[in-house]
Formats: C-alpha cells, sequence, structure tokens
C-alpha cells in the first residue's frame, strides 16, 4: 500500500492533529513506594534507615556533622498494563521535619543502578547500623555490594523540581522527563531503579525530613501516574477501531520519543514502527 501525507484530505489530517492532542481512555493509578531509604553520608557506609518512618535530603547542620543525605526512592508498575502510554506522572511527599523553614529546591534524578532497603531503624537523621542489604552512602546492598561512586550512582538530568519549606504536602507535578522515567520503567521494569531524591548540598541545615512508606497511610508517598493502555492492535494508537491516518498523526508526532507510537516495543518511535503501522492500515 502506497500513502502519501500530501493527498491526505484536509478534514482527515485536522481531524489527526486534534486526536493526537488528547490521549483516549486514559485512565489513573496512585501507587505508594515500595522501596525508600536515606544515603548518609559517611566514609564507611556504617549508617542507614532502611525500615524507618522517614528519608532526608539536603545537608544536616554543625551537631550532624554537616554531612549530606540524599533520599532514595522506587514505585513498582505492575498495576499498569505492558503497552501504555504515559501522559502525566505526580509526586506527592509529606514533608514532617526541616533543618529550617527556608524554601529549598529538591530535586528527582533517576538512579542508574539498583539499591536496597535493609531492615535498619533510625529515629532522626544520623541513621542506624546498617543491616543487611541497606544502601548506604558506599554499598547498594550492604555489606558488600558498593556504587561504582560514593554517594550513589544517578544521572544529571532533573526529572523534576519545586521549592519545599516547611511541614507540609508538596507535590512534583507533571514533566516530560517524569513521564519519559516511568514510560521507560513500564516498557523495561528491569531498568527501573526508581529516583533519587536530591536537595540542597551547600547549605547547612538544609536538610528536609519526608514521610517514609513505613509511616501513616495518608502521608506515605504518592505516585500518580496517568496512562492510555495499548490497543488490542498496538497500530490502532488512538483506540478507535481502525489504523488511519489519525494514528499515523500519532505516530509522526512522537517521531524519535519512547511513545505513544512505539509499536514494536524498542524504546523509540522510528521506520519500523512507520512500516508496522502501515502494515495495518485499516485493520481494526
Amino acid at each position: 500500500m502506497t500513502l502519501s501525507l500530501r493527498n491526505m484530505p484536509l478534514p482527515l489530517a485536522t481531524s489527526a492533529l486534534i486526536l493526537a492532542s488528547a490521549p483516549a481512555f486514559a485512565d489513573q493509578v496512585v501507587l505508594t513506594s515500595v522501596a525508600d531509604n536515606t544515603l548518609i553520608e559517611d566514609p564507611t557506609g556504617a549508617y542507614s534507615s532502611g525500615a524507618s518512618q522517614y528519608f532526608f535530603a539536603g545537608r544536616v547542620g554543625v551537631n550532624g556533622g554537616g554531612t549530606l543525605r540524599r533520599g532514595a526512592i522506587r514505585f513498582s508498575f505492575e498495576s499498569i498494563p505492558p503497552g501504555s502510554t504515559i501522559t502525566s506522572v505526580s509526586l506527592k511527599l509529606q514533608c514532617t521535619a526541616a533543618g529550617t523553614n527556608t524554601q529549598q529546591t529538591i530535586m528527582l534524578k533517576k538512579m542508574n543502578a539498583s539499591w536496597g532497603e535493609g531492615p535498619s531503624v533510625a529515629f532522626g537523621g544520623g541513621g542506624a547500623a546498617s543491616a543487611a542489604n541497606d544502601v548506604t552512602w558506599v554499598h547498594r546492598f550492604y555489606p558488600s555490594t558498593l556504587w561504582s561512586t560514593v554517594g550513589g550512582q544517578f544521572s544529571s538530568t532533573v526529572s523534576a523540581s519545586r521549592s519545599v519549606g516547611g511541614q507540609g504536602t508538596y507535590t512534583w507535578n507533571s514533566t516530560a522527563q517524569l513521564v519519559a522515567d516511568v514510560q521507560g520503567w513500564v516498557n523495561n521494569p528491569a531498568s527501573n531503579f526508581g529516583w533519587l531524591v536530591q536537595g540542597n548540598e551547600v547549605t547547612l541545615q538544609s536538610s528536609k525530613r519526608f514521610d517514609s512508606r513505613e509511616a501513616g497511610a495518608a502521608t506515605r508517598p504518592q505516585l500518580t501516574v496517568v496512562y492510555t493502555p495499548a490497543p488490542a492492535n498496538p497500530a490502532d494508537l488512538n483506540n478507535d477501531g481502525t489504523v488511519s491516518g489519525a494514528d499515523l498523526a500519532v505516530l509522526l508526532g512522537a517521531w524519535g520519543t519512547p511513545g505513544p507510537g512505539d509499536i514494536n516495543g524498542s524504546g523509540t518511535v522510528d521506520g519500523a514502527d512507520l512500516a508496522a503501522l502501515l502494515s495495518a492500515w485499516s485493520a481494526g
């Protein structure tokens, strides 16, 4: 079959653009973290906080030696059907204590290696003795699996950020990078190592304390994900029961990205996906 965009009727092209701008049949899921912990700066990795009700991000005061804290948090996406297209991602955290109420930027950055949450329980930012499988400043899994770089392996790209002051509920709103992170993890669950939660690492007493999954149900970390399930026919990108110009517009609008339009699940919308769409043209 030969298809010419040049000859596509104007009403069809217009409809395609409208359909491409709004996902069809979107669903939403609210997830609680399945792991969270604090990387506590220490040259030997002696301290962690795996089973505590809190995790921390930022620099503590002089009484704590002015050392750094970095949060680590991960969610499971098993409830999202494979092949779904992620359209929105937002994270809600409860700040329950702060070094000061001064606004500090708290960033989310994608972790690049797996890490653990052991049974250590601490009642403050100093941590407790590291226990088996805890993540530490030195270890991915205490006591024998190390980070290749102390302080954690994570992307330099900021997936989302927002200012956090004193106690309260804070939401990191959806960004293109948050969506890309989750889309990649849905497409390839083995790559899901979660996010680093990084604060101001220069100023003393900039640290913020957030409730973890061990806290009460009302204040645990919550990730809200909006997604469009994959159609029965993967080439039917707008779920209208046919493969047509509207689906082609969706695919071309996502060219070179993880989706929508990644029909073959390669992680990038490219010529192979275009060929798959054209081969299914007018199929329900």
